[in-house]
């Protein structure tokens, strides 16, 4: 028999060394995407070794599993059979369910080393690393006009350093504030700030407008006063971060030509009302979402469950989330964490369709109860 702190003791090793390797390989990723190296894709392999150990890990402790965390097996079990029942396994819709499962795939590894192990010590230093390397990466790429450092191609002002993608960034500065914020790591905070305002992304400047708003509105050691002059001070720079932000051409010829809106949403709404346009009985069913659509996502998270997995994929997520909160969801950093990571998910998805997003947003919300539950 597998002794239980043994195996925690492993998995917690192998969640920090995930964070890690997936920094670091969604680095090289992004060198590809940028200069066209055709690299090997170490992100992938790595993804595809850690479900394999994943599968290994839910079939040796599916009953501990089963007994903890039935939620999450129904869950898993009605999603799946969802997709069965679309009769659809092309190559785009076997990538969205795996991408919209891992995160009830993983949560059982994630929950077992939470039980077992404390987390937050090496989180904390794995992410102190990154946002040091981080900011010294994107300085050097401002300074130098280094194009791999920036968050787009095109001539939009935005720089996240080794980050991959504009969708994740949000959720990454989004945990890295609340993790500095919680362990009262002020000079950490503080850089993870500056590289949110350097990173030009609509995304994270909303993120961490509401974050640190409610951080400091719920907070209990300061006064009635101080709270309303950092709302106000938080709430001018925001205005000024968007007014900056749409300042530039991209967004001037976007409002010009398709409104506020269009700029606000990144031109979702436009592309939502095309999608519903193109919605019939024989390519969407209701109850289990794309049958045969080509387009099955617009990064409106509630929008692209219903698309892909229908009101019986959202009622099941739902469900989901409404276990989570119940059961691990303790103080009011953990609430503000949650749900300013959903109410971002909605208007701008990835929460759940990115598997390093919500890796490490149910990492963090572990290492948040982990310490509520002392």
């Amino acid at each position: 028999m597998i002794n239980n702190k043994l195996i925690s003791k492993f998995n917690q090793n192998l969640i920090i060394g995930f964070i890690g390797f997936s920094f670091f390989f969604d680095f090289i990723d992004k060198i590809d995407i940028f200069y066209k190296a055709d690299f090997f894709k170490f992100n992938r392999a790595l993804k595809f070794f850690f479900v394999l150990y994943l599968v290994f890990f839910n079939a040796k402790f599916f009953k501990y599993i089963y007994m903890n965390l039935r939620h999450v097996v129904y869950a898993f079990v009605i999603i799946s059979i969802v997709f069965l029942l679309k009769n659809n396994y092309s190559l785009l819709y076997l990538n969205e369910y795996i991408r919209y499962v891992f995160v009830l795939f993983v949560f059982p590894l994630l929950y077992h080393t939470h039980t077992h192990q404390n987390l937050l010590p090496k989180v904390h230093s794995i992410f102190k690393v990154f946002i040091i390397i981080n900011a010294i990466l994107i300085l050097i790429g401002f300074i130098f006009e280094i194009r791999v450092f920036q968050v787009y191609s095109s001539q939009r002002f935005g720089f996240n350093g080794i980050i991959l993608s504009q969708g994740v960034t949000p959720y990454i500065y989004l945990t890295a504030t609340i993790l500095f914020w919680f362990l009262k790591d002020k000079k950490m905070l503080i850089l993870t700030l500056l590289l949110s305002i350097v990173s030009g992304v609509k995304g994270v400047y909303f993120a961490e407008f509401v974050c640190l708003s409610l951080l400091v509105l719920f907070s209990e050691k300061n006064s009635k006063g101080f709270k309303i002059k950092v709302i106000v001070t938080l709430s001018v720079f925001f205005i000024l971060s968007v007014l900056i932000i749409f300042s530039q051409p991209t967004f001037r010829n976007v409002i010009n030509s398709d409104g506020l809106l269009s700029a606000l949403f990144s031109n979702r709404t436009d592309y939502t009302l095309e999608l519903l346009n193109q919605i019939k009985p024989d390519n969407f069913n209701i109850l289990i979402g794309a049958i045969d659509l080509l387009k099955v996502r617009l990064e409106l998270q509630i929008i692209d469950v219903v698309l892909f997995f229908g009101i019986i994929g959202l009622l099941v997520y739902f469900s989901f989330f409404y276990f989570i909160h119940k059961e691990f969801i303790k103080g009011s950093v953990s609430n503000i964490f949650f749900f300013t990571c959903l109410f971002l998910s909605c208007l701008s998805g990835n929460l759940l369709y990115i598997p390093f997003a919500s890796f490490l947003f149910f990492t963090m919300l572990l290492c948040l109860s982990k310490f509520y539950s002392k």
